[in-house]
């Protein structure tokens, strides 16, 4: 019969270049609401310090003016006080002139200064006194004044330079304050920025995580699509795939459960008619048979039952893949060991293999079918895989609420690299079985399975010194 399977891919959903919802669009515009609160601290930290750098500099040429006209009206000062002394001693007209001279550049030094320096109580002193000094006619009247201009002067010098100062400090504090104004805006924006980042993160993480989840169960076996997801347009279509590829899993594993199954049992209908041929023949119903027909005959015998063998434990793999309903009840130990090494008494006798079990009977609650399967596969194992005039031995013993089993035998070690794959179906590793026939490769596996059935654990525990020893932990079920 022919049970392939033809995958088709799915109908692709197009995929715009650019439309709502898309991952390119939930990238970019992430990265312009996380970039664009940056940049407005960065605009307005440049227009706070531009501001503050023109200020500076408008700072600066006033007070370097200010200063320079200062030393001007000091200078004015002196030569007014000089010219009105020679011009009180000598009388002269041309120096009454420059000393007119004088005072009007200074009220015209000080009329620049009074725009400089609004509210100035000194400036009209000033003005006063260098009118009283135009009218003067004798030293006398005059001295006091021109003393009184060179203090006022003084004074003019004094107050202006403590209002720059106080400019200056004014300029300073603004920039304080600009400065905490831009670090309480960088905070602001960069916490909004970091929010920005982690809400965007987590939209376009979290599916990715789901995806993850999914892939990661599908490799396991598991193809449950109940949950949705959520997110970017490319990432639902890749869910929507997964979806199909989860189908189409479950679509080969059915076929390959139902393929195993059929071939079984297609391939058990002539090998019984075999097996009954070959014990006619062995009971000489159809006449004796030499010793070489005979030996022959126990040939086709040992291998037809290798065979079966073979096939029990496909059809035990593939049973147990299905939910399988347990029967729980007290079950006697040695009885269930018995049945298991039945039908392995001939090749333990063959091989002269010494076996060592318990003196006493034991009782667990628990499904014997399932343990008989576990106990079978791994008693052919340590059988096959044993040493010739070796040593079998099995054990158990109760411990607290679980029953402990082991199995165990004298034979090669199972090498480091292989222990993580010794379960998985079908493995064939590097050491061989001991026997006419090649192993499946799933009697391990099947064990693995029915101990998960029963939840129970099992595992190998010694590998060492000759000795390879399976361990199953039954726990404690009701009954």
């Amino acid at each position: 019969m022919n049970t392939f399977v033809e995958l088709q891919s799915p109908p692709m959903t197009r995929t715009h270049r650019w439309r709502a919802g898309s991952l390119r669009q939930l990238v970019l515009l992430a990265f312009l609401l996380v970039v664009t609160p940056l940049g407005i601290l960065l605009y307005q930290a440049s227009n706070e310090l531009v501001s503050q750098a023109r200020q500076g500099r408008e700072g600066a040429r006033l007070s370097l003016d200010i200063s320079r006209r200062n030393l001007q009206l000091d200078v004015l000062a002196e030569d007014i006080l000089r010219s009105a002394s020679q011009y009180a001693i000598l009388q002269r007209e041309e120096i009454r002139q420059r000393l007119l001279q004088q005072i009007g550049d200074y009220r015209k030094l000080l009329d620049i200064q009074r725009f400089a320096f609004e509210g100035n109580a000194v400036m009209p002193s000033l003005h006063e006194t260098l009118d009283q000094i135009e009218q003067a006619d004798n030293s006398e009247t005059g001295a006091p004044l021109l003393q009184q201009l060179v203090l006022l002067t003084d004074e003019l010098i004094a107050q202006s330079s403590r209002q720059l100062e106080q400019r200056l400090a004014d300029l300073d504090l603004q920039a304080r304050a600009t400065q905490q104004k831009l670090w309480t805006q960088a905070t602001i924006l960069i916490a909004l920025s970091a929010l920005l980042i982690l809400f965007f993160s987590v939209r376009i993480s979290q599916p990715v995580s789901v995806l993850i989840e999914r892939i990661r169960a599908l490799g396991h076996g598991h193809t449950n699509t109940d949950r949705r997801l959520r997110g970017p347009r490319e990432l639902v279509d890749l869910n929507e795939q997964l979806d199909w590829l989860a189908d189409h899993l479950r679509e080969l594993e059915e076929e390959k459960h139902r393929f195993l199954r059929h071939i079984s049992h297609e391939l058990k209908t002539p090998l019984t008619t075999l097996r009954e041929g070959s014990d006619l023949m062995a009971e000489e119903v159809a006449g004796p048979l030499t010793d070489n027909q005979r030996e022959i005959v126990e040939l086709i015998q040992r291998n037809s039952f290798e065979l079966q063998t073979l096939i029990e434990q496909l059809l035990d793999y593939n049973r147990l893949q299905q939910p399988n309903s347990l029967l729980i009840r007290s079950t006697s130990l040695d009885s269930c060991l018995n049945a298991a090494l039945q039908p392995h008494r001939l090749l333990l006798e063959q091989k002269r293999i010494r076996l060592e079990r318990p003196a006493k009977d034991a009782h667990w609650p628990t499904d014997r079918p399932m343990l008989h399967r576990i106990l079978s596969n791994l008693i052919s194992n340590a059988i096959y895989y044993g040493d010739e005039q070796g040593e079998l031995f099995i054990r158990y013993q109760a411990l607290n609420d679980r029953m402990q089993i082991d199995v165990g035998n004298t034979g090669p070690t199972i090498p480091d690299n292989e222990i993580e794959h010794i379960f998985q179906p079908f493995y064939q590793g590097r050491n061989r079985r001991r026997g006419p026939l090649k192993g499946s490769g799933i009697g391990l596996s099947v064990a693995r399975d029915a101990a998960n059935a029963l939840g129970a654990e099992l595992a190998l525990v010694t590998n060492s010194e000759h000795r390879v020893v399976f361990r199953i932990q039954l726990p404690a079920v009701s009954d």
